[in-house]
This record gives structure tokens, C-alpha cells and sequence, in this order.
């Protein structure tokens, strides 16, 4: 149960790095590193909260 919270955890961060680096990139040509990094984790951390408000929505 803990790894599967651990995989998504890491596979939700390092899809948000790469989104956000894939956007500065594409429409502001640099990436900040400092945008990078609360952006990903805004959005990490959003999804994870989702996931958990599903849970306990599915659960009642």
C-alpha cells in the first residue's frame, strides 16, 4: 500500500516537472527553475489531494 502511494507520488511529481518544463520551454523559450519547481509541486500536490478526496468520495 505505502509503494503505491510512494509510485505516484514520484510519478506524479516528475509529470508535473515535465509539463511545466515542456510549457516554459515551448512559449517562454528558458525554464526558471524556481517556477519549476512550485508549479510541479502545486500540481503534484493537487492531484494527490484528488486522489485522496476520490477515496473517500468512492468510500462515503
Amino acid at each position: 500500500m505505502i509503494l503505491r502511494e510512494v509510485l505516484f507520488m514520484a510519478a506524479a511529481l516528475l509529470g508535473s516537472f515535465a509539463l511545466v518544463a515542456t510549457y516554459l520551454w515551448l512559449f517562454h523559450s528558458h525554464v526558471n527553475v524556481k517556477e519549476l519547481g512550485s508549479t510541479g509541486a502545486a500540481m503534484a500536490f493537487g492531484a494527490y489531494a484528488g486522489r485522496i478526496w476520490g477515496r473517500k468520495e468512492r468510500h462515503g
